[in-house]
Order: C-alpha cells, then sequence, then structure tokens
C-alpha cells in the first residue's frame, strides 16, 4: 500500500476542513440574509402603515373640517337673515312701545321656533339695555354694553357679527351672541338685535362626526384667536384648550381659505385642518395628536408581526441545523488558532527576551559610565519582567542607619517607580536581601506575614496596592552584595520563575560591569583630582610672583615718598612702618581669600578699631557688604590709613570728643559698578588748607585718580575735614607707579 507524504495529507485537511467551513459560513450568510429581508420587510410595512394612516387622519380632519365650515356657514346665513328681518320690525320704533309690546314678543318667540339652534333672541337699545327677549316677558332688567357683540355694532356697516362665549345674565348657561346693528334716522346707531346660540348644540352635532381618539373640534375668529365654540365642551363651559394663534397665522397666511399645520397646545403635538366658514373672519379647526394613528397601528403590526415571527422562527430552524456544523468547525478552527497562537506567542516572547539579553550585554560590555550602566540594567529588566516599576538600590557600607539603603536610579513609568515604592518598606526589603544574598520574590506582598503591616500602612486608603515584589542581588566577585534591583507590579503573581531566572541571568552581567564602571570612574576621579592640584599650584606659584612684583614696587614707592615728605629718620620710620603695616594688614585680608578679594568694612575696621570709645560711638561705620579686588584693595587700605594717621595727628581722632564716620555704596556707572566713600570728621579742630601737600594728598589725587580712574574730592570745611572717592569695582590701570 502506498501512503501519501504527511505534508500532503496535511495539505488536504486543510483544503477540506476550508471548503466545510465555506459551505457552513455560506448557510448562515443567507440564513442572517433571510432574516434580514423578514426585518426589512416588515419594518417598511410598518412604516408604510403608519404613513398612510397619518395620511388618512389628514384627510378625515380636512373633510370634517370642511363639512363644518360648510354646515356653519348655512347656520349663520339663516341667522343673518333671520336677524334682518327682524331688525327691519324694530328699525324706527318707540322701544318704550316694543318693550311693552306682547304682539312683538310673539313674533320673536315664533322665530326663536323655527330656528332650533337658537337659545334666545334679544332686543336692546342704544345703550345696551335689555327691552325684549324671548326668555321671558317682559323682559327682566339687564344690560350688555360690557359685550363685544355690542361694542362691535356701534361701529356702522359692521354687519353680523359672532362673540365671544359669555355665561348668559337672564339664562345663566354658556351661550355666544350673534348680533346686527339695529339703525335710527340718519343712520344712527338705535341698538341692537341679537341671538344666543347654546354651545351644548355644538357639543351635541359635532359630536356624530368620526374622529380618532384625543379629536378636538373649534370655531374660532381669526382676528383675535378667540374661542366661540369647543368640542369636547370644558366642564364650566368657557375653560378651552387654547389655539397656537402664530402657528395658524402662519398657515392662513400660505392659504387663506384651508389647509393643514402642526402646532403644539396644552404640551400636546397635534395636527390640525382648518376650513373659513364663508366669507367671515370665522374658522372651523379639527385637530388630532400627532399620535392618534397609535392605536389602530399597533393593532395592524401585532397582525404583521404575527406572520413575520412565523418566517422567523422557522427560517431560524432551517439556519440553526446549518450554523450547529459551522460552529463544531469554527470551534475546531479556534483551538487550533489557539494552540498556534500561544506557540507563536511563546516564540516570539523568548525571541524578544533573548535580544533585550544582547542588546544589554553588548550596551555593558562597551559602557563604563556607572549611572550609564545602570540606566540599563534596570531598562532590560523592566523590559524583561514586565514590571510597572523598577529600580535599582545600592549597598552603602561606609553610611549607617537608613542612608545604608539609597534609591540610587530607577526606570519610572506607569506611575514611577518613585510613586510606588513609597507604597513598599523599600528599606525593610533591602535590608532582608542584602543580609540574605539572595533573591526575594512575592506573589502578594500584602498577606505575607513579615510584611504585611508595613504595606497596609504605606498605602493610602484610595490608592492602588502593590501586590507583586522581586528583589535581585547583584554580588561582585569576592561574593559582597553591591546593590539590588526592585521591581513592583499591582497584579498579584506578575513574576514568574522565568522572569527570576532572566533578571538572575542579567544581574551576573551587570556585577561585572559596574564593577569595572566604578574602578574605571575611580580611576578618572583620581586623574582629574591630581590635574587640578597641578594646575592650583602653578597659580598660586604665579600669583605669588605677582604679588611680591607688585608688593616690592609699592615698599619702593612708599619709601621714596616717604623720604620726600620728612625732615628726620624718626620722622622717616614711624611713618613708613605704619605705612607698611596698613600694607600688611590689607595683605593679610587678601591672603585669606586667597589674593583675590578684601572686604572694605574689614580693612576700615583694622584701622579706625583702635580709635574707637568703649561705646562704639566715635567711629561710625555704615554701607554695604563690599569685596574688593585685589588691585583696588591696596590702593583703597593706604588711602585709608593715611586718612586715618592724618586723623590722629592733626584731625578729629586728635581730641577727646572728635569723631569719625565713613559711610559707602555701590551704584551702577557707565563702566560698570562704581563704589562711593565718604570720610566725614567732625569735633576736631578747625580746619584749613595745607600749606604743602604731603604723603597722603599725593596718595588721594595721584594714585587714585591715576591708578584706579578714581574722582577724589577733599573738602577743607573748617567743621571738619571731607573727602568723598568715586571709584570703578574694576582696576583700568597698574597699581604700582611711583608715588
Amino acid at each position: 500500500m502506498q501512503f501519501k507524504p504527511r505534508s500532503e495529507h496535511t495539505s488536504l485537511s486543510v483544503k477540506r476542513r476550508r471548503q466545510r467551513l465555506a459551505r457552513g459560513r455560506l448557510t448562515l450568510v443567507m440564513g442572517l440574509f433571510g432574516v434580514a429581508f423578514i426585518l426589512l420587510t416588515f419594518g417598511y410595512i410598518a412604516w408604510e402603515q403608519r404613513n398612510r394612516l397619518i395620511q388618512r387622519n389628514e384627510e378625515d380632519i380636512a373633510s370634517n373640517a370642511y363639512f363644518l365650515a360648510d354646515h356653519t356657514a348655512r347656520l349663520l346665513e339663516v341667522t343673518d337673515l333671520t336677524l334682518k328681518q327682524l331688525a327691519m320690525q324694530a328699525e324706527g320704533a318707540d322701544w318704550d312701545l316694543i318693550e311693552a309690546s306682547k304682539p312683538h314678543w310673539d313674533n320673536l318667540k315664533k322665530a326663536k321656533e323655527t330656528l332650533p339652534y337658537f337659545d334666545n333672541l334679544w332686543l336692546n337699545d342704544s345703550t345696551g339695555r335689555l327691552r325684549l327677549t324671548t326668555a321671558q316677558f317682559p323682559a327682566p332688567p339687564s344690560t350688555v354694553p360690557d359685550r363685544d357683540a355690542f361694542k362691535a355694532q356701534i361701529r356702522p356697516n359692521q354687519g353680523l357679527f359672532v362673540g365671544e362665549p359669555i355665561i348668559g345674565r337672564v339664562t345663566k348657561v354658556p351661550t355666544f351672541m350673534i348680533s346686527r346693528r339695529l339703525n335710527g334716522p340718519n343712520n344712527s346707531f338705535q341698538g341692537i338685535i341679537a341671538a344666543t346660540v347654546a354651545l351644548s348644540y355644538f357639543e351635541t352635532y359635532w359630536g356624530k362626526l368620526r374622529l380618532p381618539k384625543g379629536n378636538r373640534v373649534t370655531l374660532l375668529r381669526a382676528t383675535d384667536g378667540a374661542v366661540i365654540a369647543q368640542l369636547p365642551l370644558p366642564p364650566d363651559g368657557l375653560s378651552f384648550a387654547p389655539i397656537d394663534k402664530a402657528a395658524l397665522d402662519q398657515a392662513i397666511r400660505q392659504n387663506r381659505n384651508a389647509g393643514i399645520y402642526r402646532f403644539r397646545s396644552m404640551d400636546e403635538e397635534r395636527t390640525g385642518a382648518y376650513r373659513r366658514v364663508g366669507n367671515m373672519p370665522l374658522y372651523i379647526n379639527v385637530s388630532i395628536p400627532d399620535d392618534a394613528y397609535w392605536v389602530p397601528w399597533t393593532v395592524q403590526m401585532k397582525l404583521y408581526g404575527a406572520f413575520a415571527l412565523i418566517a422567523l422562527l422557522a427560517l431560524a430552524a432551517l439556519t440553526s441545523l446549518a450554523s450547529q456544523q459551522f460552529r463544531e468547525q469554527a470551534a475546531n478552527e479556534a483551538l487550533l488558532q489557539k494552540e498556534v497562537t500561544l506557540r507563536t506567542s511563546e516564540l516570539q516572547a523568548e525571541t524578544a527576551a533573548l535580544e533585550v539579553l544582547n542588546r544589554t550585554g553588548r550596551a555593558l560590555a562597551a559602557e563604563l559610565d556607572v549611572d550609564r550602566l545602570v540606566e540599563n540594567v534596570v531598562e532590560a529588566a523592566v523590559l524583561l519582567t514586565g514590571a510597572q516599576a523598577g529600580a535599582y538600590f545600592s549597598n552603602r557600607d561606609d553610611a549607617s542607619g537608613e542612608d545604608a539603603r539609597t534609591e540610587d536610579y530607577g526606570l519610572y513609568n506607569s506611575g514611577g517607580a518613585r510613586t510606588a515604592f513609597t507604597k513598599l518598606p523599600s528599606d525593610q526589603i533591602c535590608r532582608a536581601v542584602f543580609d540574605q544574598g539572595r533573591t526575594i520574590r512575592f506573589d502578594d506582598i500584602t498577606k505575607d506575614p513579615e510584611f504585611e503591616a508595613a504595606v497596609k500602612d504605606a498605602h493610602a486608603p484610595e490608592g492602588a496596592r502593590v501586590r507583586s515584589v522581586m528583589a535581585v542581588p547583584i554580588a561582585s566577585r569576592n561574593g559582597q552584595t553591591q546593590g539590588l534591583l526592585l521591581f513592583a507590579h499591582e497584579r498579584a503573581g506578575a513574576f514568574t520563575e522565568r522572569a527570576e531566572r532572566l533578571v538572575t541571568g542579567l544581574a551576573a552581567q551587570a556585577a561585572i560591569a559596574l564593577e569595572n564602571g566604578r574602578l574605571y570612574s575611580e580611576a578618572q576621579h583620581e586623574i582629574e583630582e591630581r590635574k587640578q592640584a597641578q594646575n592650583q599650584q602653578s597659580f598660586l606659584i604665579r600669583e605669588l610672583h605677582h604679588r611680591v612684583k607688585n608688593t616690592l614696587a609699592t615698599v619702593q614707592a612708599v619709601v621714596g615718598a616717604t623720604a620726600r615728605s620728612t625732615s628726620s629718620i624718626d620722622d622717616f620710620y614711624k611713618a613708613f612702618v605704619g605705612r607698611i603695616v596698613s600694607l600688611a594688614n590689607t595683605h593679610s585680608l587678601l591672603t585669606e581669600a586667597l589674593w583675590q578679594t578684601a572686604p572694605l568694612r574689614d580693612i576700615l575696621e583694622k584701622e579706625l578699631k583702635p580709635y574707637n570709645d568703649a561705646r562704639g560711638e566715635r567711629i561710625t561705620l555704615r554701607g554695604p557688604g563690599v569685596e574688593l579686588p585685589s588691585e583696588i584693595a591696596v590702593p583703597i587700605g593706604m588711602a585709608i590709613h593715611e586718612l586715618t594717621t592724618n586723623a590722629a595727628k592733626y584731625g578729629a581722632l586728635s581730641v577727646r570728643n572728635g569723631k569719625v564716620s565713613v559711610t559707602w555704596d555701590v551704584h551702577e556707572g557707565d563702566d560698570g559698578k562704581r563704589l562711593t566713600m565718604t570720610w566725614h570728621e567732625r569735633g576736631g579742630p578747625a580746619v584749613s588748607q595745607p600749606e604743602r601737600q604731603g604723603f597722603g594728598s599725593r596718595l588721594l589725587h595721584r594714585v587714585l585718580t591715576t591708578q584706579l580712574n578714581a574722582k577724589v574730592d577733599v573738602d577743607y570745611d573748617p567743621a571738619g575735614l571731607r573727602v568723598a572717592i568715586d571709584a570703578p569695582l574694576k582696576a583700568t590701570a597698574n597699581l604700582s607707579p611711583p608715588i
């Protein structure tokens, strides 16, 4: 027997399965198509039947409006003719005679009996007083000057007028008046003749119409929208349902005689048909609710729905038999596809993990920066474990307490590792890993007896709980734990044994890379420290050479100037020593700041403090903190020494009550920041212009002005010497010219 190859068997099996699936899908599609066809047909019939019922209702109300308008027009024509005849009999007659005439009353009575819809006939004079009525004889006392049917007839040529519904003052029943004018001599207004029509007449007559449930028939005036009569009649006979006059007016503007329009009345949408009553400004309005078609439509749809349901059940039975096979085939295919997908996802996961490990291995091999190494390791570990947050904690043996475990690096995502680890007893977990030197993994740390209380205390009531936790140590070659990788996830059981194995292998690579990185970092740090020490030493040597040279030049200048301004060896010695001491004090301040700056206040205090009294009121120093550059501090210090020496010999400091105040400030000038300083003496001997220029004067005028580009103003006020110095805080010339 010859067997087909396995690949050929597989191909035929797949082909047959696809054919079965195709037939099952076709059967299902045809069944669904049949269901859709039945539903669409039923929906179309329902929609068409609804439209037909709505159209039929509109035709019915339009037909009824036409019939009622024609009936009302004929009723009013007969009424008008009757009133005209009766008016001819009453015009020109004396009202007192009419009021007392029984034959005239009999005539009115016969006219009323010929027209059954008349309630009563009324004759009123020009004042509105009732003179004669069919209700009773003689006429009871009554007036109608306030009725609109009376007011309308005061105007000539009014013709027939239909008044608003009223409650009769004599009959006490709901009615409305139809009036005509009675003319006297010269067409003067003599009064009115009116007929009242009981509203119950319209209720009886209109009630014979066949209209849908909720119909409403209304007789109204187009001029003001007043309702004359309405069916159904309200309980009090006059509280009619309102008419949407705006909608009716708009419809009348489009067609004056008849039409159909939609309006809203008493919170209900309605459809109305209006028809004009003859040539009068009266309209019959027949309206029904917009949903009046609903009841007959529901009855018809139940019948059609029964047929549609029978068809759907039969089709569903046929389709279910065909779809059963399709479901079985689909289930088998889904199971196979699920297995393939599972194997594929596992292969993809392993491939992705391998790519991450290879990429991280290359990065660790090529990187020596510790920060970058840790970032690469944490990032790779998060990808391998699927953690929501991950961080690296170092084991600092040189620290103690809580600082012994410090979070150095973290990969912050999905809410952030910092937020996640604030909800964890990180220090307790780190201590356990560092002490045991092994990996710790929790499927749900909130249920662990050792950490349960700490986790619950750390979590906010409304915050998401961290459940899965895994901590993997990173050990060096000598077995010492350098740090650990800590991962967190809100879902329980998020970290598997596979993830632990992958991160453990990654931690072994990271330990070697971190150790190499730290060695490289320490070597670079030591090299940098040596370079900085050599540079600092070279700078100090150069600065020392420069300062010694400048100092010697300054001493030489002081020697020459002192020799020229003294006449004996003792005077030369005292003056020279004082100036050298002042120069030394300034250099001491500069030395403390590594020859960079010297505080102005310290220079002043070193010179003037010996002359202050016990209460500290003789010397006044006031100004902000100012650091003088070394090039400016030396000449300023010497100038202050000369001013102090001069004040001690000849000025305010030479007497007991003399005082010296020094004020200074810093302001912005055209060439940058400038120092303004004022020396002011008070309470000393009278001051006068010196006969010759001494060392101090030459120092102030020559050195400060030429070397510092300063402005010096000396005021020999008899009350006390005043010296103002305005100097830039940046030297503009060499500081060691001869004095």
